[in-house]
């Protein structure tokens, strides 16, 4: 039974918005529990009440979230544990199936691909690199040209090399 007080309504599907800079959640609500996917075959998150608890790890296998309690849900927002408000949305059942037979078929991809919930902040059209991506966790920086600081250990073994041979040869 879902909580009333959540906002949700039985057999509805709700996405998360996703804000820069806070914890991404691309996936939906259906009947108080949280799928990645179209298929419901597991939940990785679920209701507690108004608790939304998400079973998620990061790249060294701890919770995403401390005790996976990610904040709590009324009125259609998500108040996560660090103080985010995150609007939740309905959407359609058929608009999550259609994009998930999208990524199955030989046809080009629409003009326009649906998103869930766009995504908004300063960042967004511009290229960053990504330190930690393995685990989606980082932060933009920009990219550091190490040629010169390869090109001065080359020389600085090159000379190394020959002194030590010079040296070896005037011992003989």
């Amino acid at each position: 039974m879902i909580d009333q007080t959540t906002g949700m309504k039985p057999g509805e599907r709700y996405s998360v918005e996703n804000v820069e800079r806070a914890h991404q959640f691309p996936g939906f609500f259906l009947d108080g529990k949280y799928y990645l996917g179209p298929e419901l075959l597991t939940a990785v998150g679920w209701l507690e009440g108004t608790t939304f608890i998400y079973d998620s790890l990061d790249a060294q296998g701890e919770p995403v979230f401390p005790d996976r309690v990610a904040g709590t849900l009324e009125g259609l927002k998500l108040m996560l544990i660090d103080g985010t408000a995150l609007a939740l949305s309905r959407i359609e059942a058929s608009s999550i199936l259609a994009s998930a037979t999208d990524e199955f078929e030989q046809d080009p991809p629409p003009a326009e691909p649906s998103r869930p919930a766009p995504i908004k902040g300063p960042l967004h059209g511009k290229v960053v690199d990504i330190t930690g991506a393995s685990s989606g966790i980082g932060r933009a920086e920009k990219r550091k040209d190490n040629t010169p600081l390869l090109v001065s250990a080359a020389v600085l073994g090159l000379i190394a090399g020959l002194i030590i041979t010079r040296t070896h040869r005037r011992r003989r």
